[in-house]
């Protein structure tokens, strides 16, 4: 199981980590593992670095993207794909901070519409140490 992290990058601070996303990564990291005690900490920190998504117009757009789709259902819990062909479940929720996706594959439908929303957007998987780009990686192949 995958959980990734997507979050909108300040444009600000693109360039230069463009060039060094582990720099980003740690950083980002380093919010994640703060204790709840700190999380006024976290929040300020994350505010230097991201920008919002903005919670019901990113809902709208993954809605709008996907709604036509067979295997895509949305509830109050968030966004949900569950294609029996490709064998990907996925869930997604929609934070104002963050996006946080949990998949059963790599490479979720859902990273094609991140991918399309902002190509800004730093994608974090904490415990399996793993960052990227989302304008970096190849979604074509997804359906």
């Amino acid at each position: 199981m995958r959980i990734y992290y997507a979050f909108i990058i300040k444009d600000s601070l693109v360039h230069f980590y463009k060039k060094k996303p582990y720099s980003l990564y740690k950083i980002l990291e380093q919010i994640y593992n703060l204790k709840n005690n700190d999380i006024v900490l976290g929040y300020r920190l994350l505010e230097q670095v991201t920008l919002p998504f903005g919670y019901k117009k990113t809902n709208e757009y993954i809605y709008s993207k996907h709604s036509h789709e067979l295997s895509y259902s949305r509830n109050e819990y968030g966004h949900i794909i569950n294609n029996l062909y490709s064998d990907e479940i996925t869930l997604m929720r929609i934070y104002n901070s963050h996006i946080k996706l949990k998949s059963n594959i790599n490479c979720s439908v859902f990273l094609n519409s991140i991918k399309n929303y902002n190509k800004d957007i730093f994608i974090c998987d904490f415990v399996n140490k793993d960052y990227f780009w989302v304008e970096k990686i190849n979604t074509e192949s997804v359906v």
